[in-house]
Protein backbone atom coordinates (compact mmCIF):
# COMPACT_ATOMS: atom_id res chain seq x y z
CA UNK A 1 0.00 0.00 0.00
CA UNK A 2 1.53 3.50 -1.28
CA UNK A 3 2.40 5.95 2.01
CA UNK A 4 0.89 9.13 1.32
CA UNK A 5 2.74 10.92 3.57
CA UNK A 6 1.73 14.79 2.48
CA UNK A 7 -2.00 13.56 2.37
CA UNK A 8 -1.77 12.84 6.51
CA UNK A 9 -0.24 15.55 7.58
CA UNK A 10 -2.67 17.64 5.57
CA UNK A 11 -5.58 15.73 7.21
CA UNK A 12 -3.46 16.08 10.79
CA UNK A 13 -3.75 19.97 10.08
CA UNK A 14 -7.49 19.59 9.62
CA UNK A 15 -7.59 17.37 12.95
CA UNK A 16 -5.48 20.29 14.67
CA UNK A 17 -7.80 23.18 12.83
CA UNK A 18 -11.28 21.63 13.71
CA UNK A 19 -10.14 20.61 17.72
CA UNK A 20 -8.64 24.73 17.59
CA UNK A 21 -11.36 26.55 16.51
CA UNK A 22 -14.88 24.19 17.04
CA UNK A 23 -13.90 23.31 19.96
CA UNK A 24 -13.78 26.02 22.42
CA UNK A 25 -17.41 26.75 20.75
CA UNK A 26 -18.48 23.50 22.12
CA UNK A 27 -17.02 23.77 25.26
CA UNK A 28 -19.13 27.24 25.84
CA UNK A 29 -22.32 25.74 24.04
CA UNK A 30 -22.00 22.74 26.36
CA UNK A 31 -21.72 25.06 29.52
CA UNK A 32 -24.62 27.57 28.31
CA UNK A 33 -26.94 25.29 26.59
CA UNK A 34 -26.58 21.67 26.66
CA UNK A 35 -28.93 20.31 24.01
CA UNK A 36 -27.23 23.20 21.19
CA UNK A 37 -24.22 21.84 22.92
CA UNK A 38 -24.67 18.19 21.72
CA UNK A 39 -26.04 19.00 18.64
CA UNK A 40 -22.82 21.30 18.17
CA UNK A 41 -20.85 17.72 19.27
CA UNK A 42 -21.81 16.08 16.76
CA UNK A 43 -21.08 18.78 13.94
CA UNK A 44 -17.57 18.63 15.23
CA UNK A 45 -17.65 14.77 15.21
CA UNK A 46 -18.63 15.06 11.25
CA UNK A 47 -15.87 17.57 10.86
CA UNK A 48 -13.39 14.76 12.39
CA UNK A 49 -14.56 12.23 10.30
CA UNK A 50 -14.22 14.32 7.02
CA UNK A 51 -11.22 15.62 8.12
CA UNK A 52 -9.59 11.54 8.04
CA UNK A 53 -11.35 10.88 4.70
CA UNK A 54 -14.73 8.37 5.59
CA UNK A 55 -17.18 9.32 3.50
CA UNK A 56 -20.53 7.75 4.83
CA UNK A 57 -23.11 5.89 2.85
CA UNK A 58 -26.35 5.39 5.33
CA UNK A 59 -29.12 2.64 4.33
CA UNK A 60 -32.30 2.56 6.19
CA UNK A 61 -33.73 4.89 8.55
CA UNK A 62 -32.84 5.96 12.13
CA UNK A 63 -35.31 4.85 14.61
CA UNK A 64 -37.63 8.02 15.31
CA UNK A 65 -38.55 6.33 18.52
CA UNK A 66 -37.50 8.00 22.32
CA UNK A 67 -36.02 6.66 24.10
CA UNK A 68 -33.86 3.99 21.53
CA UNK A 69 -31.15 1.52 22.56
CA UNK A 70 -28.81 1.40 19.34
CA UNK A 71 -26.72 -1.24 19.64
CA UNK A 72 -23.51 -1.79 17.03
CA UNK A 73 -20.52 -3.65 16.02
CA UNK A 74 -17.18 -2.38 17.01
CA UNK A 75 -13.65 -1.83 15.31
CA UNK A 76 -12.92 1.38 15.95
CA UNK A 77 -12.48 4.89 17.60
CA UNK A 78 -13.82 6.43 14.06
CA UNK A 79 -17.05 4.25 15.08
CA UNK A 80 -17.79 7.34 17.55
CA UNK A 81 -17.13 9.80 14.51
CA UNK A 82 -19.23 7.62 12.38
CA UNK A 83 -22.12 7.07 14.73
CA UNK A 84 -21.98 10.32 16.51
CA UNK A 85 -22.46 12.05 13.01
CA UNK A 86 -26.12 11.93 12.99
CA UNK A 87 -27.49 9.76 15.43
CA UNK A 88 -28.97 12.26 18.69
CA UNK A 89 -27.74 9.70 21.70
CA UNK A 90 -25.37 9.17 24.64
CA UNK A 91 -22.68 6.99 24.14
CA UNK A 92 -21.89 4.18 26.67
CA UNK A 93 -18.22 3.60 26.72
CA UNK A 94 -15.90 2.16 29.21
CA UNK A 95 -14.30 3.78 31.58
CA UNK A 96 -11.12 3.76 30.19
CA UNK A 97 -12.04 6.06 27.04
CA UNK A 98 -12.13 9.15 29.66
CA UNK A 99 -8.67 9.05 29.29
CA UNK A 100 -8.09 8.86 25.85
CA UNK A 101 -6.50 11.77 23.62
CA UNK A 102 -8.90 14.11 22.69
CA UNK A 103 -11.62 11.44 21.97
CA UNK A 104 -11.92 11.07 25.88
CA UNK A 105 -12.15 15.08 26.02
CA UNK A 106 -15.01 15.15 23.56
CA UNK A 107 -16.96 11.91 24.82
CA UNK A 108 -16.90 13.56 28.18
CA UNK A 109 -18.04 17.20 26.88
CA UNK A 110 -20.28 15.38 24.65
CA UNK A 111 -22.18 13.39 27.75
CA UNK A 112 -21.09 9.98 27.60
CA UNK A 113 -22.13 7.54 30.13
CA UNK A 114 -18.71 5.80 31.37
CA UNK A 115 -19.31 2.33 32.81
CA UNK A 116 -17.21 -0.05 34.53
CA UNK A 117 -17.53 -3.06 32.14
CA UNK A 118 -16.27 -6.00 35.20
CA UNK A 119 -18.82 -8.38 36.61
CA UNK A 120 -18.98 -7.82 39.67
CA UNK A 121 -19.88 -3.47 38.25
CA UNK A 122 -22.73 -4.82 35.74
CA UNK A 123 -25.60 -3.86 38.16
CA UNK A 124 -24.05 -0.48 38.79
CA UNK A 125 -23.29 0.49 35.11
CA UNK A 126 -27.58 -0.87 33.97
CA UNK A 127 -28.42 1.15 36.87
CA UNK A 128 -26.83 4.36 35.17
CA UNK A 129 -28.11 3.39 31.48
CA UNK A 130 -31.82 3.26 33.75
CA UNK A 131 -31.20 6.68 34.51
CA UNK A 132 -30.82 8.11 31.39
CA UNK A 133 -33.85 5.96 29.57
CA UNK A 134 -35.98 6.71 32.64
CA UNK A 135 -35.56 10.61 30.96
CA UNK A 136 -36.21 9.49 27.81
CA UNK A 137 -33.04 9.52 26.29
CA UNK A 138 -31.42 7.53 23.69
CA UNK A 139 -28.27 5.43 24.18
CA UNK A 140 -25.59 4.08 21.47
CA UNK A 141 -24.11 0.75 23.01
CA UNK A 142 -21.14 -1.53 21.24
CA UNK A 143 -22.32 -5.51 23.01
CA UNK A 144 -19.10 -6.34 21.82
CA UNK A 145 -17.75 -4.84 24.62
CA UNK A 146 -14.50 -3.96 22.90
CA UNK A 147 -12.80 -3.48 19.31
CA UNK A 148 -12.94 -6.24 16.42
CA UNK A 149 -9.88 -6.61 13.64
CA UNK A 150 -12.21 -4.94 11.18
CA UNK A 151 -13.32 -8.47 9.15
CA UNK A 152 -15.81 -9.83 11.69
CA UNK A 153 -18.50 -8.91 14.27
CA UNK A 154 -17.56 -10.89 17.84
CA UNK A 155 -20.27 -11.87 20.06
CA UNK A 156 -22.57 -9.47 21.74
CA UNK A 157 -22.89 -9.80 25.50
CA UNK A 158 -26.31 -9.85 26.67
CA UNK A 159 -25.78 -8.26 29.62
CA UNK A 160 -27.08 -4.29 29.49
CA UNK A 161 -30.17 -5.81 26.72
CA UNK A 162 -32.13 -6.70 30.17
CA UNK A 163 -32.52 -2.96 30.61
CA UNK A 164 -34.96 -3.21 27.34
CA UNK A 165 -36.40 -5.43 28.63
CA UNK A 166 -37.09 -3.93 32.34
CA UNK A 167 -37.96 -0.85 30.59
CA UNK A 168 -39.79 -1.85 27.06
CA UNK A 169 -37.33 0.30 25.33
CA UNK A 170 -37.14 -0.25 21.27
CA UNK A 171 -33.52 -1.59 20.26
CA UNK A 172 -32.27 -0.43 16.68
CA UNK A 173 -29.87 -2.83 15.80
CA UNK A 174 -26.67 -0.91 13.02
CA UNK A 175 -23.98 -2.43 10.77
CA UNK A 176 -20.67 -0.40 10.90
CA UNK A 177 -18.86 -1.44 7.59
CA UNK A 178 -15.44 -0.41 6.35
CA UNK A 179 -16.52 -1.65 2.90
CA UNK A 180 -14.22 0.97 0.42
CA UNK A 181 -11.27 2.27 -0.41
CA UNK A 182 -11.10 5.17 -3.06
CA UNK A 183 -14.60 3.45 -4.26
CA UNK A 184 -12.76 -0.05 -5.04
CA UNK A 185 -14.16 -3.19 -2.19
CA UNK A 186 -11.78 -3.25 1.04
CA UNK A 187 -8.94 -5.42 0.83
CA UNK A 188 -8.93 -7.52 3.96
CA UNK A 189 -5.48 -6.69 5.61
CA UNK A 190 -6.88 -2.66 5.48
CA UNK A 191 -9.86 -3.44 6.96
CA UNK A 192 -7.89 -4.99 9.69
CA UNK A 193 -5.55 -1.06 9.11
CA UNK A 194 -9.14 0.12 9.90
CA UNK A 195 -10.16 -1.74 13.12
CA UNK A 196 -7.87 -0.81 16.19
CA UNK A 197 -8.06 -4.36 18.36
CA UNK A 198 -4.85 -4.32 19.56
CA UNK A 199 -4.21 -2.67 23.21
CA UNK A 200 -0.40 -2.37 21.83
CA UNK A 201 -0.81 0.12 19.08
CA UNK A 202 -1.34 3.75 20.17
CA UNK A 203 -3.88 5.66 19.25
CA UNK A 204 -2.17 8.44 17.77
CA UNK A 205 0.20 6.09 15.50
CA UNK A 206 -2.52 4.31 14.62
CA UNK A 207 -4.54 7.59 13.11
CA UNK A 208 -1.18 7.96 11.18
CA UNK A 209 -1.46 5.08 9.30
CA UNK A 210 -5.25 5.48 8.54
CA UNK A 211 -4.68 9.58 7.26
CA UNK A 212 -2.61 8.03 4.60
CA UNK A 213 -5.10 6.18 3.28
CA UNK A 214 -7.25 8.02 0.14
CA UNK A 215 -11.45 7.89 1.04
CA UNK A 216 -12.67 5.06 2.86
CA UNK A 217 -16.87 4.45 2.57
CA UNK A 218 -18.19 3.36 5.43
CA UNK A 219 -21.60 1.52 4.91
CA UNK A 220 -23.92 2.34 8.15
CA UNK A 221 -26.87 -0.09 7.82
CA UNK A 222 -29.83 0.82 9.91
CA UNK A 223 -32.03 -2.17 10.29
CA UNK A 224 -35.90 -2.69 11.66
CA UNK A 225 -35.51 -2.42 15.43
CA UNK A 226 -37.07 -4.51 17.55
CA UNK A 227 -39.48 -4.43 20.42
CA UNK A 228 -38.44 -5.76 23.44
CA UNK A 229 -41.44 -7.17 24.60
CA UNK A 230 -41.21 -9.60 21.50
CA UNK A 231 -38.38 -11.08 23.45
CA UNK A 232 -38.81 -13.87 26.47
CA UNK A 233 -35.25 -12.92 27.51
CA UNK A 234 -32.02 -10.59 27.22
CA UNK A 235 -29.86 -13.44 25.09
CA UNK A 236 -32.80 -14.34 22.96
CA UNK A 237 -32.85 -10.06 21.93
CA UNK A 238 -28.92 -9.91 22.15
CA UNK A 239 -28.54 -13.01 19.69
CA UNK A 240 -31.78 -11.06 17.01
CA UNK A 241 -29.62 -8.20 17.23
CA UNK A 242 -25.84 -9.70 16.88
CA UNK A 243 -27.80 -11.99 14.01
CA UNK A 244 -28.96 -8.77 12.37
CA UNK A 245 -25.52 -6.63 12.56
CA UNK A 246 -23.52 -9.12 11.28
CA UNK A 247 -25.74 -9.98 8.44
CA UNK A 248 -25.43 -6.71 7.06
CA UNK A 249 -21.51 -6.23 7.99
CA UNK A 250 -21.43 -9.64 5.69
CA UNK A 251 -24.00 -7.80 3.16
CA UNK A 252 -21.71 -4.98 2.67
CA UNK A 253 -18.95 -6.89 1.93
CA UNK A 254 -20.64 -8.96 -0.61
CA UNK A 255 -22.29 -5.86 -2.95
CA UNK A 256 -20.07 -3.43 -4.45
CA UNK A 257 -20.44 -0.30 -3.59
CA UNK A 258 -21.90 1.37 -6.56
CA UNK A 259 -24.98 -0.84 -5.59
CA UNK A 260 -25.19 0.28 -2.12
CA UNK A 261 -24.45 4.50 -3.08
CA UNK A 262 -27.35 4.28 -5.63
Amino acid sequence: MPRAYGLALWRFLLLGLVCLIYGPIHWVLSKVHQPLGFWWGRFLLSSWRRSIGHQLIIKGNLSPIKPTLFVANHSSYVDIMVLGTFIPARFVAKQEVAKWPVIGWLSTIQGSVYIDRSRTAIADGADKLIHYIDKGESLILFPEGTTSDGCRVLPFGSSFFDIALKKNVVVQPISITYAGWDYLPMPRFMRKLCGWSSPDIDLVPHLWSLVQLGTVQVVVDLHPPFKAQDFSSRKDLAQASFQAVHNGFVKAFAHPLSEQMS
